[in-house]
């Protein structure tokens, strides 16, 4: 057998979990120091993907659901492999080691990050941008059922409290 059998394998970059329909649903943002829900998101695919954000509404009783925009686009597109690059080979994210998949519009994103060890789960993100730049992902959290039930009534009274805001 030759000894340069395998001069000719290409290391092939890896890629994160694509984002894929089973990522719809409720996020949440949580405040560290008080560890209650700050923000609450929706992540929703109706032909494209959209990034919604939970507001007040004037009624202190009732909340909506606004789009998080760019200047003239909604829809979430993909990020190419070179925006990935751009972004995220800087020093601050050499660790965890791992990939992320993004879906964003001129303004907001959604980041999925695959952890390099293949028995952990995925992480997501809350990208926003401002032009050519990209502020550190905020860490979300997908609610499941149980979730959503325990804290529906926190959130609720915690908005109507103060303003959702963005970070």
């Amino acid at each position: 057998m030759p000894d340069n059998l395998f001069d000719n394998v290409v290391a092939l970059p890896m890629f994160g979990k694509p984002i894929t329909l089973d990522d719809q649903g409720i996020y949440y943002t949580m405040n560290a120091a008080t560890g209650t829900v700050h923000n609450v998101l929706k992540l929703v695919y109706k032909g494209d993907w959209y990034f919604y954000q939970l507001q007040n509404s004037l009624n202190q009783d009732e909340f909506y659901w606004s789009m998080l925009t760019g200047h003239d686009d909604y829809a979430l597109n993909s990020m190419t492999t070179d925006e990935l690059r751009h972004h995220f080979s800087k020093p601050e994210y050499a660790e965890p080691k791992g990939a992320w998949q993004v879906i964003r519009n001129s303004r907001f994103g959604f980041g999925k990050f695959t952890p390099l060890g293949v028995q952990e789960s995925p992480s997501y993100g809350l990208l926003v941008f401002s032009g050519n730049e990209m502020r550190a992902p905020l860490l979300i959290h997908k609610a499941d059922e149980d979730f959503l039930e325990e804290t529906e009534e926190g959130v609720h009274q915690q908005t109507m409290h103060q303003e959702v805001e963005l970070v």
